[in-house]
């Protein structure tokens, strides 16, 4: 296992711990955090050794999440960047946050897990990882689902504003956006727009095309709770049986250039529709993703019913079997966050051994 020292002297004491870090320390998870306590209670084993004395380490580590250590205690990362350079180590920075587009500078020894990136973005210090989900498959019991003579696409989650106040909001701040990545360059600017447009988009020309679908949309994001507004059960239930219900799991990135969706599906056997608004996917160098998924650009989103079409037609049922299976095996094998980061830290076979194990530049 990998061992890592983590520098206690004047650490904060009031910033979240990143979730990896929950098999060392078992640290409270906030209540609003719906299903997160029965998502971490599948990891008994902890990811890394945490070891007392720096020698002893191969790395440093930060167990906060990133963006609010660097916002907030600024201090403490350069102590702890500072103690690993003078030591010649590597520092580990984990972040689970939705703040794909912040991009703050790193020293050179420094690198940086997340949940997601830009792949026109992307640095070679960042290392992409998967969200922590349930695994529907084993939780809930979904098994394989053979081809049937319709493709049920199935999706189920936040697709509405709320009300027509938050909606107007929303565009004229992406608006706003918009101008200042196009100033700036951006090589990719449609891909930063916020997932709520990706998937009202989808779902509407889904519903134009008249293709068979099982569609839920929610004013809420289901997994944390701003009010009593719902019923957690209740609605994490009618999620459950939407994805076991359908063929495609129609997935879309979140306010993050990720989506938790697409790991749930590849958990339970089924084939992710994946709108893919240039990301980054956890492994993507060793992993075959489109054996298990359909991949649309999102550039070439009004292609989507025609694609699915197509595909629908060239799949046998042997085949469509296969893609799940495969769906399975990869979530099993490599995205379960025990088994990526035993692939990562793999001196062998780590896609990242230059990187993790090469000379220190510090």
């Amino acid at each position: 296992m990998t061992t890592v020292y983590i520098e206690q002297r004047d650490a904060p004491t009031h910033l979240p711990h990143a979730l990896v870090f929950w098999p060392n320390f078992k640290f409270e998870l906030s209540p609003k955090r719906l299903f997160l306590r029965e998502i971490m209670e599948q990891y008994t084993e902890p990811f890394f050794t945490i070891v007392e004395r720096p020698e002893e380490a191969e790395f440093f580590a930060v167990p906060f999440e990133y963006f609010f250590v660097q916002k907030e205690h600024p201090e403490y990362l350069t102590r702890v960047f500072a103690s690993a350079a003078a030591v010649q180590k590597k520092v580990l920075l984990f972040d689970y946050t939705d703040y794909v587009d912040w991009m703050p500078p790193l020293p050179s020894h420094a690198i940086l897990f997340r949940v997601s990136a830009y792949r026109h973005h992307k640095r070679h210090s960042e290392i992409v990882m998967p969200y922590f989900v349930e695994d529907m498959g084993l939780r809930y019991g979904i098994g394989p689902r053979q081809k049937g003579e319709s493709c049920v696409i199935g999706y189920c989650g936040q697709s509405q504003f709320g009300s027509p106040t938050k909606a107007f909001r929303a565009r004229l701040k992406w608006l706003a956006y918009a101008i200042l990545l196009l100033l700036s360059g951006d090589a990719n600017c449609a891909s930063h727009r916020r997932g709520i447009f990706w998937r009202k988009a989808a779902l509407r020309l889904l519903r134009t095309e008249g293709l068979a679908s099982r569609i839920i949309e929610r004013p809420f994001y289901a997994l944390h709770r701003f009010s009593n507004a719902f019923d957690p059960k209740a609605v994490r239930r009618e999620y459950v049986e939407n994805l076991r219900e359908c063929g495609l799991a129609l997935c879309v990135r979140g306010d993050a250039n990720a989506s938790q969706r697409l790991y749930e599906a590849l958990s339970a056997r089924r084939i992710p529709l994946l709108v893919d608004t240039d990301c980054m996917l956890p492994l993507e160098e060793i992993i075959d993703y489109d054996a298990a998924l359909l991949r649309v650009p999102a550039r070439e989103l009004a292609a989507l019913p025609a694609r699915v079409r197509s595909w629908w037609q060239e799949e046998t049922p042997e085949s469509f079997l296969a893609r799940g299976a495969r769906a399975r095996d990869i979530y099993e094998r490599y995205l379960r966050l025990d088994r990526f980061f035993a692939q990562v830290f793999d001196r062998e076979r780590s896609p990242y051994r230059q990187l993790l194990f090469g000379r220190k530049s510090v």
